[in-house]
């Protein structure tokens, strides 16, 4: 179960970034777009002497930065793709859009999965493990006694305490790594908003021709990179959630892989 756990912990991670590499790209070609719109617009404009050829060099650079970022965000693309062909033996374009993630993982479930990684994953697994090699024992020595002596039982005492005090770690390492995940989220979505709404702003100035079309360009080129941000630390929130309850040998139970009413 502990292999299951990391390998759809790993599989789930690698869906996530191709799922976000998909739409970074879409959102640098939404960019890329709109700053041709722009351009064609100013041109327009210059041909009817209501703008200068300052402005249009200048959107012509800001364009061959949207570029710059969509070539950028096919490269990505390309690669998580082929990291996600090597897992799952499918094309990136197979991979559905909007499967079903993880919502917020709250203080009481945070709590469940910090016991279970300690009840279920540490205890379980070493417990198992110490049954296999007694059992290899006896099958290269016949003579060996089966069970543990007061000796070995407090040797498996110490070791499993070494085993539950490794798993709190490591739990405690990736809960610190969601939650600043996220802090990472809330903050990079804040900074969208608030470069949507300047956006907003600089495209009516721009329509009404009362701002510049660098300064729309500019804003535009802006809101992407936000979203671009908030893209990116999407995924790596859900990641660091799946993550938890694979710490927690739970992250099967999730996807309906095994009953829910089998404990933890």
């Amino acid at each position: 179960m502990r292999r299951v756990n990391r390998i759809l912990d790993t599989a789930l991670e690698t869906c996530l970034q191709l799922d976000s590499a998909r739409q970074r790209l879409q959102n640098a070609i939404a960019a890329q777009r709109e700053l041709e719109i722009v351009l064609e617009m100013l041109a327009a404009r210059l041909e009817a002497g209501q703008a200068d050829q300052v402005d249009h060099r200048k959107v012509i650079a800001r364009l061959a930065s949207a570029r710059e970022t969509v070539t950028q965000a096919v490269g990505e693309w390309n690669r998580v793709g082929r990291r996600f062909t090597q897992l799952t033996r499918l094309l990136p374009a197979q991979l559905e859009t909007g499967f079903e993630t993880l919502g917020l993982v709250l203080t009481d479930e945070m709590d469940r999965l910090a016991h279970a990684c300690l009840s279920t994953h540490a205890d379980v697994q070493f417990s198992l493990n110490q049954r296999a090699q007694a059992w290899a024992a006896r099958r290269t020595d016949p003579a060996c006694e089966g069970g543990f002596g007061p000796e070995d039982f407090g040797s498996w005492l110490s070791s499993l305490e070494s085993s539950r005090a490794q798993a709190a770690t490591d739990f405690s390492s990736a809960r610190e790594a969601y939650l600043q995940a996220v802090l990472n989220f809330d903050r990079e979505h804040a900074r969208l908003v608030r470069a949507r709404s300047l956006r907003r702003t600089a495209e009516t100035g721009f329509r009404l021709n009362a701002r510049s079309a660098p300064d729309f360009a500019d804003a535009v080129l802006e809101e992407s990179r936000r979203n671009q941000a908030v893209l990116t630390c999407q995924w790596q929130r859900q990641a660091t959630g799946y993550h938890l309850y694979a710490l927690a040998g739970l992250l099967p139970r999730q996807f309906g892989l095994i009953d829910p009413a089998a404990g933890y």
